[in-house]
């Protein structure tokens, strides 16, 4: 799954179905549910059988995020990627999106790349990269335990900075306390 999922011009169903042509409109629905897509799925004018412009242009960022999530659960694959799944959307929606996300990671080996890390809090094990450098690994509490890298840019996120800048200050005055001890 992308940061910005990819939908077709056709319906809602299609889009859904994309990966598993023969799936039937009962299973199509099954995995809206799973998705929380159903919902607003059924405000729209032809429910499953409305058009969805080039794009998804038509739905909101969050729909079309869960729309993706549907096909994905309908395909049921083994190990799955999630690169920003939640990153274009609001927090509203992002939570919305997380308990879909919760659905689909179920019983799957998953790879998730993500900025936020409030998303990953659950993850078995977090790999923290650095300018493509491995610099921690751990589950989230022992990161935050550990009060690295991750720690800090959890911290910088949760008081809602300006994540980069704030970082990279706290990892400058991290050193120098580490050099005075």
């Amino acid at each position: 799954m992308l940061q910005e999922p990819f939908l077709f011009f056709g319906t809602i169903a299609e889009n859904i179905a994309y990966g598993k042509p023969a799936a039937t409109r009962a299973e199509i629905v099954a995995a809206a549910r799973a998705a929380h897509a159903h919902e607003f799925i059924l405000r729209l004018p032809h429910g499953y059988d409305s058009l969805v412009g080039e794009r998804g242009q038509a739905l909101s960022g969050g729909e079309r995020q869960r729309i993706s999530i549907a096909r994905a659960l309908l395909i049921d694959p083994r190990i799955l990627i999630l690169d920003e799944a939640t990153s274009s959307v609001d927090t509203t929606t992002e939570k919305e999106i997380q308990k879909a996300l919760d659905n689909l990671v179920r019983g799957r080996t998953t790879i998730a790349i993500a900025h936020r890390l409030s998303t990953l809090r659950d993850a078995n094990r977090l790999v923290v990269l650095d300018r493509g450098s491995v610099v921690e690994v751990g589950s989230h509490d022992q990161l935050m335990a550990c009060e690295g890298h991750y720690y800090r840019l959890y911290q910088a996120q949760a008081r809602n900075v300006d994540t980069e800048d704030e970082l990279r200050r706290m990892e400058l005055a991290a050193k120098r306390e580490e050099e005075r001890e």
